[in-house]
């Protein structure tokens, strides 16, 4: 299967999304981008294809449907560097309401598993452009090392991450 396939959680339902151009076998892998892409890469090698190359898949969220780019959140301001369980201020432009923040483990894979990712939903109380953002209180739920911090919109269009945003180690010791 070389599809993409997109979980709608609202209708319980999965859908087809776009093809990728080569089929991703053995030792492939797909990693979330901070542009909200997805790096798909590798796989075949040895068998029936040998894929050293790779593709970009853009999710439909990304786009109109008259297929010009979506208008995306922007995140203006956040911390580079943030601790377990403190509230962090994050500055937000965009003309519609913010409905989500999310973080995001930076990928890391072998043999196509990622035995790091995490997705963590953060609450938030929005006041303008100005999000307080609680970040988790436990080292199982955000481990230290490098995350992607992402906002989403009312239609669920994704900003482009504030990268290198890193969880502080030294408050687990």
């Amino acid at each position: 299967n070389n599809s993409a396939e997109i979980w709608n959680p609202e209708t319980g339902r999965w859908h087809q999304g776009a093809l990728g151009d080569r089929a991703r076998l053995y030792h492939s892998t797909a990693l979330l981008l901070p542009d909200a892409s997805v790096l798909v890469a590798g796989g075949g090698a040895p068998g029936p294809q040998n894929n050293l190359n790779a593709e970009i898949y853009y999710p439909p969220y990304l786009f109109k449907s008259d297929h010009t780019d979506a208008a995306r959140p922007t995140i203006a301001t956040a911390p580079t560097v943030v601790e377990p369980g403190r509230t962090v201020q994050v500055s937000v432009s965009h003309d519609r309401p913010i409905t989500k923040v999310s973080l995001v483990k930076s990928g890391s894979v072998t043999h196509g598993w990622n035995m790091d990712q995490r997705f963590v939903d953060l609450p938030f109380n929005a006041q303008g452009g100005t999000l307080s953002v609680q970040i988790p209180g436990r080292a199982s739920d955000v481990p230290p090392g490098m995350w992607m911090l992402f906002v989403l919109d009312d239609t669920g269009v994704p900003s482009v991450a504030k990268r290198a945003l890193a969880i502080a180690a030294s408050t687990f010791a």
